[in-house]
């Protein structure tokens, strides 16, 4: 029978003992640290302490207790949606804004407070009305405003619901992140059409739910931009960086005499030694200094290695074009492409998120540019167009 010998920690094993103990008492927000704690009473009722886990285990929660405290910062401040109805000169509805947009109207003398009574669900479910009957806070526009949506289309009930400040996913009404449905690198790179006014592919997702989705959305983007750059040839397959083997070498040499020269043999240090000394050499203007730093009777400084440690070896590469670069370029300002390409982002999103909290009337094949209008009626249920109507998916 063999026995288990554990080996004697070190130094460089001490690195973890500084992670804080599921037993600690945290001073932040306690239920942000909810879903570590279950996991780690897994480990207690099997009778193994956190300081007693695997190394990389212990950096797994401690990795999950600093995201949870970042949710705060990385959250928005305030809610994504102020639901205030715009009005028409009519008093129909046309959509619900932000109060920052509402006050511009206001300030431009455009528009005025008004206040609506209507007995709507979704005007009852806002923020602005509890109960039936009672009058919601609103915007009324001074001008003939031109409706480009169809009356009583998807789009036009998108616009004018009420929309919820929960996770789209989850339904969690905690912290919120703004989510992109087509990423962001692809959406900035977009002509202006596609962005401007363009809120149906921003939703509302709870950190964990984002986490998730970025995981899947990485992923699809990764080997989107591999297939292009193996199709496009090899002036599109290089490296983002151009390392430079020399510099790369002196480094190297300073980080072994900085952290192990005690431990190396005197020929390996003398070699390292001579390598860090003729670089510093090369970069010193001072010929005084620089017979100093040759003389290899005074060793090199903690200064002089922190120099060599700090040496920049890698440059950005002028030929590498970024992935998302070459995605958009691959589009080639094509309208139907582009349309095809949002689409496609948007039916990804469904597959992978499975939302179950979406805003009614939205809809994958809802308008994908600012002012154009969708071809939508009653039979489009049967055609297969997932769609949200009363927070209910039907295909």
């Amino acid at each position: 029978m063999h026995t288990r010998h554990r080996r004697k920690k070190s130094n460089s094993d001490n690195k973890h003992d500084n992670l804080p103990s599921t037993t600690d008492d945290p001073t932040d927000d306690t239920n942000s640290n909810n879903d570590i704690d279950d996991n780690n009473n897994f480990y207690k009722q099997m009778g193994i302490s956190e300081e007693n886990l695997p190394t990389h285990i212990q950096r797994e929660i401690y990795k999950e207790r600093q995201r949870k405290k970042k949710e705060i910062m990385i959250s928005m401040k305030t809610p994504m949606y102020d639901n205030i109805y715009m009005l028409d000169q009519h008093g129909e509805v046309l959509c619900t804004i932000s109060q920052k947009k509402a006050n511009w109207y206001i300030r431009k003398k455009i528009g005025k407070w008004s206040t609506l009574v209507k007995k709507d669900k979704d005007i009852i479910n806002s923020k602005n009305c509890k109960e039936e009957g009672e009058e919601v806070k609103c915007i009324q526009l001074l001008f003939e405003h031109n409706r480009t949506n169809k009356k009583g289309s998807s789009e036009e009930v998108y616009l004018t619901s009420a929309k919820q400040n929960i996770c789209v996913a989850c339904g969690s009404d905690g912290y919120h992140i703004r989510h992109y449905i087509v990423p962001y690198s692809y959406r900035s790179l977009l002509s202006k059409e596609y962005k401007s006014h363009m809120s149906h592919d921003i939703v509302i997702l709870c950190p964990n739910c984002h986490v998730e989705c970025e995981r899947f959305s990485k992923r699809r983007m990764k080997d989107m931009e591999n297939d292009l750059r193996i199709k496009l040839g090899p002036e599109y397959n290089v490296s983002p960086v151009i390392e430079d083997s020399y510099l790369a070498n002196v480094r190297s040499c300073a980080i072994a005499l900085a952290k192990w020269q005690d431990k190396m043999p005197q020929e390996k240090v003398d070699r390292y030694d001579s390598v860090v000394r003729e670089y510093l050499a090369s970069i010193c203007t001072n010929e005084e200094e620089k017979s100093e730093i040759l003389n290899t009777k005074k060793e090199l400084n903690k200064a002089q290695l922190q120099a060599a440690c700090g040496v920049k070896y890698r440059v950005k590469n002028p030929n590498y074009i970024p992935g998302a670069n070459i995605v958009v370029q691959s589009l080639q300002q094509d309208d139907k492409a582009i349309e095809q390409f949002i689409l496609d982002w948007r039916n990804h999103f469904l597959d992978t998120v499975q939302p179950r909290f979406m805003p009614n009337g939205w809809r994958v094949d809802n308008p994908v540019a600012c002012g154009t209008r969708s071809d939508w009626d009653e039979d489009d249920a049967k055609l297969g167009a997932k769609s949200w109507f009363g927070n209910t998916a039907f295909l």
